[in-house]
């Protein structure tokens, strides 16, 4: 299937680029399971991959000792005690070294286990931070941001679930503003409030994806106070006319991430999730996703070359029909050479059948047989193929299409 060959092309291309090893741990286990890992310091993070493969059932201290192994890791020192082993050391940074209960934690998928490394069985997926902090001493935060507000008022307000005890050991969980920290977002610099707000100025073009960073530090000695967050991390905001729950949020999230789409109107940060997909709107999200320069002119001329379009028969502003859609996407497809253009699906029952174009009924059974049409009955699929679409359902289309 051409999904599979896609991913794991995706994989490879990362690990490429961002230098980032497989390793494999020995374990009893029968299966592979991918992982990521982040190492942070004092003030920067020390290692980050997010593709490690362990065999299955392999535990977090096999984990450490298996990315130890490789070139790109800093040096990691596990210790021995009668309580399990730990790491005691990352990259010549050792625990006590910021305090006297200064030293290194580890979180799974934003929780701390509440045993060791030793016993914690990571599962395909799993995404492990170690850092260097004093939580049972100055304190940690672990910071969550809440951007319900930022559309409306240009807020963002960071919060953090904290644990401390009482004299008997007892839990006390509270949730508490993360005050003082400094916050950059797309590149500005903020000090959040003694409600752990910042307030964006100007809020033309906030939707879509932002990178995001935060870091706080005591004074003497100098250790951070919150987990910063990875170096690739952003925040997804919504468009002003995508109501939250929407059937399209998903699709519409991930065409932006990849840079598929953007939005209609800057200033008001709308996309027009059910405006009519244009013509020449498409021409350049097929051009975004086989990787040509999406300028008009040259998109266009790249779909007019490999006869996506005809020429003549292009209108600007004109709108796209489902099967137009298709067929174009489907002959895009084939361009980029990773997909299984083969699959095909017996259309002939469905109750519109005859309405599609003689032309496109083959691309037709094609985007059936590959998961971009559900149909609305298995026995009798319907396909409108002359329904005008529109940008969600363009988009969804391309999400059942990369993930189904």
């Amino acid at each position: 299937m051409r999904k599979h060959r896609k991913i794991v092309a995706l994989a490879l291309a990362v690990m490429m680029l961002t230098g980032m090893t497989a390793v494999y741990a020995a374990s009893d286990g029968g299966g592979a399971i991918t992982v990521s890992l982040r190492i942070e310091g004092v003030d920067e993070p020390l290692y980050y991959s997010k593709a490690i493969g362990l065999e299955e059932g392999a535990t977090v201290a096999e984990l450490m000792a298996a990315v130890n192994e490789t070139e790109d890791s800093p040096d990691i020192a596990i210790t021995d005690s009668t309580y399990g082993s730990y790491v005691s050391e990352v990259g010549g940074l050792a625990e006590f070294s910021h305090g006297d209960m200064s030293g290194w934690s580890y979180r799974v998928n934003g929780l701390s286990p509440t045993f060791g490394m030793d016993e914690y069985i990571l599962e395909d997926g799993d995404e492990v931070v170690y850092f260097f902090g004093d939580p049972f001493g100055i304190g940690m935060q672990y910071p969550v941001p809440d951007l319900t507000k930022l559309l409306s008022d240009g807020i963002i307000r960071f919060t953090s679930t904290d644990t401390d005890y009482d004299e008997d050991w007892n839990e006390i969980v509270s949730e508490n503003p993360v005050e003082g920290a400094k916050v950059t977002f797309d590149g500005a610099t903020y000090i959040t409030d003694e409600n752990g707000e910042i307030k964006i100025d100007s809020r033309t073009g906030l939707s879509g994806f932002h990178p995001l960073g935060i870091d706080k530090f005591g004074e003497d000695p100098m250790v951070p106070l919150v987990l910063r967050f990875a170096p690739d991390f952003k925040v997804y905001v919504p468009y002003a006319d995508t109501p939250e729950g929407a059937w399209y949020d998903d699709a519409i999230m991930f065409c932006v991430r990849e840079g598929f789409f953007i939005g209609t109107d800057l200033e008001q940060n709308l996309f027009a999730p059910l405006g009519k997909m244009k013509m020449n709107h498409l021409i350049i999200v097929l051009a975004r996703i086989v990787g040509v320069d999406d300028a008009f002119d040259v998109a266009f001329g790249w779909a007019v070359e490999n006869e996506i379009i005809a020429e003549d028969d292009f209108v600007v502003g004109e709108n796209v029909t489902r099967e137009q859609f298709i067929y174009m996407f489907c002959l895009a497809a084939a361009l980029v050479g990773d997909y299984d253009m083969s699959l095909r699906a017996d259309i002939t029952g469905a109750a519109d059948y005859e309405n599609i174009s003689e032309n496109f009924r083959d691309a037709v059974s094609w985007a059936v047989a590959a998961g971009i049409i559900k149909g609305t009955d298995a026995n009798a699929l319907t396909i409108e193929p002359d329904f005008e679409i529109n940008r969600a359902t363009v988009c969804q289309m391309l999400l059942n299409y990369f993930f189904d």
